[in-house]
C-alpha cells in the first residue's frame, strides 16, 4: 500500500485540477446550453497571460493571478456570451463547429504571440512541505488542492443559496419565465460565462507550473476534464468535482500499472476512457441535452436538373481536368486536395447526411495511411493495398458506432473525441500503426503502363478514384438508404416504429464513412510519401469538422470547397503556417457557425424583404404613359 501512496497523492492533486476545470465547463453548459470545446484553450490562454504578467512585467504572483482571473471573467466571459449566443439552440453540429472555432482561434493567437516552443513556468507556490508515510507532500500541492476544494464548495453554495445562482440554474430551462422575475436572461447568461471563464483561468494558472507552458498540452489536459463532467452527468457540480478526483487518481495509478509502450499511453487516455464508459452506461434521460432544443441540420436535396447547374458542374469538371496544365509546381498540393475531397465527403455523409457527429476522422485517416504503408512495404500491389486500407478502417468505424447506438449529437461527438485520443496515445505508437518511430512511408504506384511516379499521372489517378467514390456517395444519397438516413436524423423513433433497425443503420453509415476516410488517408500519404502520427492528432479531427462547417451543408460543393480551403489555400498563401491556419480557420468557423445557426432567421428575413418589395411594387401606380408625361412636362 505504501508504494501506491505517492500515486494517490499526485492523483488527488491532479484530479482536483481536473475537477476545477470541469466545474467551469459544467457551469457554462448549464447556464448557456453551449458545451464549449474551447474551454481548454481559454485555460491555456490564462496561463500564458499569467506568465506574461509575472515573469515579463514582474508583478507579484498574487496580483498577476488576480488580474488574469478578473480579465478572463469580465472580458473573455462577455465575449464568449456574445459569440455563443446564437449557438444555444443551434444544431449540435453547428454548436460543435462554433466552439471548435474558439479553440482554433485561441490556439492560433497563442502560437503567433508566444511561438510553439515549450516555456518553463517557474513555481510560485512553496515547494517545501511535510512527509506522509515517507512521501513528501509539498505546500504547493496542498494549496492547489485546497483552492480547488474551496472553489467547488463556494460555487455549489452560490448556485444553491443565492438568487443569482438559482437564476443561473433556471436560465436555460425557461429564459422567458426568468425575464418575468426581473432578472434578464442575457445578464444571467453573461454572469455564468464570467464565472466559467474565471474558473478556467484559475485552472490554467494552477496547471502551468506542473506542465510548463505548452499550448497544445495545456489545451488537451484541460479537455481531460470531460471525463469528470461525464461522471457529473454534465449537470452536477459536486459529482463533477468528485469525478475529477476519481479520474486523477485512476490516471495516476495507470502510470504505475502500465509502464511499457504502447500500454504507457493508457495513463493519459484514462479520462477519455472514463468519458466513453460513463456515456455508454449513463441512462439517456440523465443527460441534459434534450432541454436545449437541439435539432438536426441536414443538407438540401440534390437537384440534378437545370441548365445553370449543369453548366456549373461542367465548368468544375473541366477545371479539375486542366489543373495539371495550369498550376505548375503546385500540382502535389492539388493531388492532396483531391484525396481530402473524399475525406470531407465521408465526414459530410455522417454530419449532413445522417445527423451523426464524428470527432475522430483523423484516426480513420491515420489507420488508412498506416495500413497502406505496411501493405506496400510487404509488396502488396497498390490497388489491392488501397482497397484493403479502406476496409481496415471499417472495424474502427464499427467500434465508434457502438456509442452511436444510444448517443447522438454532442455526447456522440464527445465519445468519438475520446476514441481519437485513445488511438493517438495507445495505438499510434504500436507496431500496428506508426510504431516507435511515429512515421511511415508509402511509394508511388506503378500500375502497368500507368507510372504514378509522375505528378501529373498520380493526380489523374487520384482524381479518377475520388470521382468514382464521390459519385457513388451522391447516388447513395438519392437512394432509399440515403432517404432513410435523412429520416433517421430527423426522427429515429418514428423510423423504429415503422420497423427500421436504427442501430444497424447507424452502424452501416459509420462503417461506410470510415471506409471512405481510410481510402482518403491512403491516397493522401501516397502523394506526400510519408506521414507521422502528429499529422492525424485529435486537433486535426476538430479542424476537419470546423472546415466542413465553414463550407456549408452542400453534399457536393461543400467537400470540394473544404478540400480546397484545407489543402490548396495554405500552399498558395505566402507565410501560411500552422499558426495562421489555426487562426484563420477559427475565425471562419465562428462566422460560419453564426450564419448556420441563424439560417432559418436569415431566410425568413430575406423572404419578408422580398415579399415587402413585391407588395410595394404592386401598390405603386407606376409611371404615367409617355404622352401624359410629356404633357405634364410641357405644362
Amino acid at each position: 500500500m505504501t508504494d501506491l501512496l505517492p500515486f494517490l497523492i499526485s492523483g488527488l492533486v491532479a484530479g482536483s485540477l481536473y475537477g476545477l476545470a470541469g466545474l467551469g465547463l459544467v457551469l457554462t453548459y448549464r447556464t448557456s446550453g453551449v458545451f464549449n470545446f474551447g474551454h481548454g484553450a481559454i485555460a491555456a490562454a490564462a496561463a500564458f497571460v499569467f506568465y506574461t504578467l509575472r515573469d515579463r512585467e514582474h508583478l507579484p504572483w498574487q496580483l498577476a493571478a488576480l488580474i488574469t482571473i478578473l480579465l478572463f471573467a469580465v472580458v473573455v466571459g462577455t465575449a464568449m456570451e456574445l459569440v455563443t449566443r446564437p449557438l444555444a439552440t443551434a444544431p449540435d453540429a453547428v454548436m460543435v463547429a462554433g466552439t471548435v472555432g474558439v479553440l482554433l482561434l485561441v490556439e492560433g493567437v497563442l502560437y503567433l504571440v508566444y511561438g510553439d516552443s515549450t516555456r518553463t513556468a517557474a513555481p510560485y507556490l512553496p515547494q517545501t512541505g511535510f512527509h506522509v508515510g515517507g512521501v513528501l507532500v509539498s505546500w504547493a500541492q496542498l494549496t492547489s488542492f485546497g483552492i480547488a476544494v474551496a472553489v467547488a464548495v463556494g460555487l455549489f453554495g452560490f448556485l444553491r443559496r443565492t438568487r443569482t445562482g438559482v437564476a443561473m440554474r433556471a436560465v436555460v430551462d425557461n429564459p422567458r419565465l426568468l425575464d418575468l422575475t426581473g432578472q434578464p436572461a442575457e445578464r444571467v447568461r453573461r454572469g455564468g460565462w464570467a464565472l466559467g471563464c474565471g474558473v478556467a483561468a484559475l485552472a490554467g494558472i494552477l496547471l502551468a507550473p506542473v506542465l510548463n507552458l505548452d499550448v497544445n498540452l495545456l489545451t488537451l489536459l484541460v479537455i481531460q476534464a470531460f471525463g469528470a463532467c461525464a461522471i457529473g452527468a454534465f449537470s452536477s457540480l459536486p459529482l463533477t468535482f468528485l469525478g475529477g478526483l476519481f479520474v486523477g487518481v485512476l490516471a495516476s495509478f495507470a502510470t504505475k500499472w502500465f509502464v511499457h509502450p504502447p500500454w504507457s499511453g493508457i495513463a493519459p487516455s484514462v479520462p477519455f476512457l472514463v468519458l466513453i464508459v460513463v456515456l455508454l452506461l449513463l441512462p439517456a434521460n440523465r443527460l441534459p441535452g434534450s432541454r436545449f432544443g437541439r435539432r438536426t441540420l441536414l443538407a438540401a436535396p440534390l437537384q440534378w436538373s437545370g441548365v445553370g447547374r449543369a453548366a456549373t458542374s461542367a465548368v468544375v469538371v473541366i477545371g479539375l481536368l486542366v489543373v495539371p496544365q495550369v498550376v505548375g509546381t503546385k500540382l502535389p498540393v492539388w493531388t492532396t486536395a483531391m484525396a481530402y475531397v473524399l475525406v470531407f465527403t465521408s465526414l459530410g455523409l455522417l454530419t449532413w447526411g445522417s445527423g451523426q457527429l464524428s470527432l475522430c476522422h483523423g484516426a480513420f485517416l491515420a489507420l488508412g495511411a498506416t495500413t497502406m504503408a505496411h501493405l506496400t512495404a510487404a509488396h502488396v500491389p497498390w490497388l489491392p493495398a488501397l482497397a484493403i486500407a479502406g476496409l481496415a478502417t471499417v472495424p474502427a468505424g464499427a467500434v465508434v458506432a457502438i456509442p452511436a447506438i444510444r448517443l447522438t449529437g454532442l455526447y456522440l461527438a464527445l465519445a468519438t473525441l475520446g476514441f481519437a485520443i485513445f488511438m493517438q496515445d495507445v495505438l499510434y505508437p504500436s507496431s500496428l500503426m506508426f510504431g516507435l518511430q511515429v512515421n511511415v512511408s508509402v511509394p508511388r504506384p506503378h500500375l502497368g503502363a500507368i507510372d504514378g511516379g509522375s505528378d501529373t499521372t498520380l493526380y489523374y489517378l487520384v482524381l479518377g478514384i475520388v470521382a468514382v467514390l464521390v459519385v457513388a456517395v451522391l447516388a447513395l444519397h438519392r437512394s432509399r438508404f440515403g432517404r432513410l438516413l435523412a429520416a433517421m436524423a430527423e426522427s429515429p423513433t418514428m423510423l423504429a416504429t415503422h420497423g427500421l433497425n436504427v442501430s444497424l443503420t447507424r452502424l452501416m453509415v459509420f462503417c461506410l464513412s470510415a471506409f471512405l476516410a481510410g481510402v482518403g488517408g491512403a491516397l493522401a500519404v501516397t502523394q506526400t510519401g510519408s506521414a507521422s502520427g502528429v499529422t492525424f492528432g485529435p486537433v486535426q479531427s476538430l479542424l476537419l469538422v470546423a472546415v466542413l462547417g465553414i463550407c456549408g451543408t452542400s453534399r457536393l460543393a461543400s467537400p470540394l470547397a473544404a478540400a480546397l480551403l484545407f489543402a490548396v489555400l495554405p500552399g498558395y498563401v505566402s507565410g501560411w503556417g500552422v499558426d495562421q491556419q489555426l487562426l484563420a480557420f477559427g475565425v471562419a468557423a465562428l462566422v460560419a457557425a453564426g450564419v448556420l445557426a441563424n439560417r432559418d432567421r436569415l431566410a425568413s428575413w430575406i423572404g419578408a424583404q422580398a415579399a415587402g418589395s413585391e407588395f410595394r411594387r404592386q401598390r405603386s401606380p407606376g409611371p404615367a404613359p409617355w404622352p401624359a408625361r410629356r404633357a405634364g412636362w410641357s405644362a
